[in-house]
């Protein structure tokens, strides 16, 4: 085997495990938090603050990607996701509970992950050919799934097991292990330099990311729009939504709140390994389809708050929340499959992490609104997911009549 391909294996190995942790870590707090106040509105508060740093600093983390030593930049965030989750068991531990710490917490792992994601996706077209990167995201994906499928499950046995301090911990070994593997990777790195400083430097990088975008690859600029649109409706619904009804509409255990969440994994893990089948359907001309298909696979959600109680409506709102994100991975592997091929190696940081800061710009909306709805809609949220599964259909159609794209 390559180094190149060792490299790239112990990329995916040393995210895997990070994700895993941050997964546990993220629905644990989100078992406590829901559990200390049962509010839909003081959870999506905190997401939504979360949310922040991804807007804010995504396109500084894609600058800084594509300027400075990937690998540095791996070791970096995992180190200091290490000494955060240290801090807060240690703090739990005092006594110190409450939801702005976790909030805190939460909020600032959030920025490190504005450093730590766009450096793994600008590290793959490094160390791969560009044949090989549908598979490889593929793979990605395939890692995130795993993490979304043991993490929730793992969170919900340690959470009843052993306490929210000591999920904490076994976290923070979870992000210290994956530091120690970033150690060993080889990405190839070639010193870049910076005019008139570093900070000026970094910011003509981010300002001709936005040119790039928006001049010279509009397409690009098309496709953050549209992630925009769905990450207003469904994020929030993910997010937020998703374990709410689990814990609090539906009642469920925290085993149950794991397994459904396992089941996201499944999807996921699912759609990354059709993957590498279906690569001729993975164009961006097949973009506006699963769009809609997200927009049919919606109503079902609505249809679980009008059934009479009983086992089924539970089960039908978990199945329809798994092919959303069945859809989206497809959309996801689609999208980055494109960027990567498509865009200059020396902009591929800064590009992808300008995207997805554009993408969340109006997810802390969407989760503020949602949050608020749920508490007071009542009996009618229904409606909500009618419409917005209405919404994505009509997305598609616009899409496949603006976006002219043929791969």
């Amino acid at each position: 085997m390559s180094k190149a391909k060792q490299s790239f294996y112990l990329i995916v190995l040393s995210q895997g495990i990070s994700l895993i942790g941050g997964e546990v870590l993220y629905f644990a707090i989100s078992l406590y938090v829901l559990d200390l106040t049962g509010s839909a509105e003081i959870f999506a508060a905190m997401v939504a603050i979360s949310f922040l740093p991804r807007i804010l600093f995504t396109p500084l983390g894609g600058a800084i990607a594509d300027r400075f030593s990937k690998k540095m930049i791996l070791v970096i965030s995992d180190s200091a996701n290490t000494v955060l989750v240290f801090v807060l068991a240690a703090m739990l531990f005092s006594g110190s509970e409450s939801v702005i710490l976790l909030g805190a917490t939460v909020t600032l792992m959030t920025l490190i992950t504005t450093f730590y994601h766009p450096t793994v996706t600008a590290s793959l077209p490094a160390v791969l050919t560009p044949d090989e990167l549908v598979k490889a995201n593929g793979l990605v994906q395939g890692i995130k799934a795993v993490s979304r499928l043991l993490g929730p499950i793992m969170a919900g046995f340690l959470f009843g097991a052993v306490g929210v301090i000591n999920v904490v911990v076994i976290c923070a070994v979870f992000f210290l292990f994956s530091a120690i593997i970033n150690i060993f990777i080889k990405i190839p790195y070639v010193a870049q330099k910076m005019a008139g400083g570093m900070l000026a430097t970094i910011a003509t990088d981010i300002k001709e990311g936005f040119v790039y975008i928006t001049r010279q690859n509009p397409v690009l600029f098309k496709i953050a729009i549209i992630f925009t649109l769905f990450a207003l409706f469904y994020q929030a619904m993910l997010s937020v939504a998703f374990p709410y009804m689990i814990r609090i509409t539906f009642a469920m255990s925290e085993e149950a709140f794991g397994f459904a969440n396992a089941a996201i994994g499944v999807a996921v893990l699912s759609g990354s390994l059709l993957s590498g089948k279906i690569k001729k359907y993975l164009e961006l001309k097949h973009l506006p389809y699963y769009l809609a298909a997200i927009g049919v696979v919606t109503t079902p959600i609505a249809l679980s708050l009008m059934l009479p109680g009983g086992i089924f409506p539970p089960l039908l709102m978990i199945a329809s929340f798994v092919l959303i994100m069945f859809i989206f991975t497809l959309i996801n592997i689609l999208v980055m499959a494109f960027t990567q091929i498509h865009v200059p190696a020396q902009m591929l940081g800064k590009t992808i992490a300008i995207i997805l800061s554009i993408a969340n710009l109006l997810a802390p909306v969407g989760l503020f609104a949602l949050g608020w709805l749920l508490e007071n809609m009542g009996d009618v949220q229904y409606v909500l997911y009618f419409g917005i599964g209405l919404f994505m259909v009509v997305l598609g159609v616009v899409v496949k009549r603006r976006l002219k794209v043929d791969s």
